[in-house]
């Protein structure tokens, strides 16, 4: 058989490279004969091709993903920045989701502070202010949990990822405002007032979130309407709630200098004092809410000691829960505990 008998022959069905090894001449002369004698390769080699072709892309762009594993503590700083200011998108090439997130330069300090939480996932501050992720599988399950219909939506099951301090503080530093209120009456007081404007979820998304918060960090948000977006706001007006939800998210918070104004009450008030001295706060500071007293250090260190757990903690020191937790971690640090 010579070679064009050949080549009619295996031509169709066979890898130039085999066909080029048989007949002792080269590929290119292999492609040459057969366009010259009009041999085309069959439908079914060229499926296959083309099948194997795309696996091989598959198998190496699978091979330059990044391994990464975001902790819990980063997985709700990410969640609730969706929640939040941020959002997850596709590229018009994309296999995967990345997260990306705008800001102005007065917030530019927080968001160094969250790109440095995660930092080795791949974040990063472009020069048009904003914080962006690699696209990653990671983001892409997290795009299916939180965007139903294209569009971003709480549900009983996606909320569940938020269930550290963090992601409500950074939910609060996105999206929320401490307000000191200031009545009208002859003895004048002020009432803080926090307020997450989710105003990107309807009136349902917005209980689901309320019920989720106060199931895990015991803090009860109001829902209330408002003119803007979907119409619906959670706000903390009682003064005691405040002060515990300030107890969860105040050692998030505290970490960024230019987002002293959301948690700092005490310099609020003398503020506002300023400004109107028939201002009566006597009553405002009954309890000792606004930070922990050599006399509170020596008793969680002497509780811990002797077996308490954090809740008895809180319950004997009139705090809120989460304060206790945090308190304990900080003094485990410094070795006190």
């Amino acid at each position: 058989m010579d070679k064009l008998e050949y080549l009619q022959k295996y031509y169709p069905d066979t890898d130039n490279k085999i066909l080029a090894k048989k007949l002792g001449i080269t590929e290119q002369s292999v492609r040459r004969l057969a366009s010259k004698y009009n041999i085309k390769k069959s439908p079914d080699y060229i499926k296959k091709q083309h099948e194997s072709l795309i696996n091989a892309r598959k198998e190496k762009y699978i091979a330059n993903i990044s391994d990464i594993c975001p902790n819990n503590y980063q997985l709700n700083i990410i969640v609730d920045s969706i929640l939040g200011d941020g959002n997850l998108s596709y590229g018009p090439r994309g296999k995967n989701a990345y997260y990306r997130e705008h800001f102005c330069q007065q917030q530019y300090e927080y968001r160094l502070w969250k790109c440095a939480q995660l930092e080795d996932l791949g974040f990063k501050i472009n020069k048009n202010n904003t914080l962006k992720s690699i696209s990653h599988p990671v983001f892409t399950d997290l795009h299916e949990k939180f965007y139903i219909n294209r569009h971003k939506t709480i549900t009983h099951d996606n909320i569940k990822l938020l269930n550290e301090p963090v992601g409500i503080a950074c939910l609060y530093m996105d999206d929320g405002s401490l307000v000191i209120s200031k009545n009208n009456k002859p003895n004048i007081t002020v009432n803080p007032i926090i307020t997450l404007y989710t105003l990107n979820f309807g009136k349902e998304e917005n209980v689901i979130l309320q019920e989720h918060i106060y199931k895990t960090f015991n803090v009860k948000f109001n829902l209330k309407k408002h003119p803007d977006g979907k119409k619906y706001i959670l706000t903390i007006g009682k003064r005691e709630e405040v002060f515990n939800f300030l107890d969860i998210v105040r050692p998030y918070v505290s970490q960024i200098a230019s987002m002293n104004y959301k948690w700092d009450i005490e310099k609020r008030i003398n503020y506002k004092c300023k400004k109107d001295k028939r201002i009566n706060t006597r009553d405002f500071y009954n309890r000792k809410f606004l930070s922990y007293t050599d006399e509170d250090i020596d008793k969680i260190i002497d509780m811990k000691q002797n077996g308490y757990k954090d809740k008895d903690i809180a319950n004997k020191l009139n705090r809120s829960y989460w304060g206790i937790v945090w308190k304990v971690r900080d003094l485990r640090s410094k070795n006190m505990i």
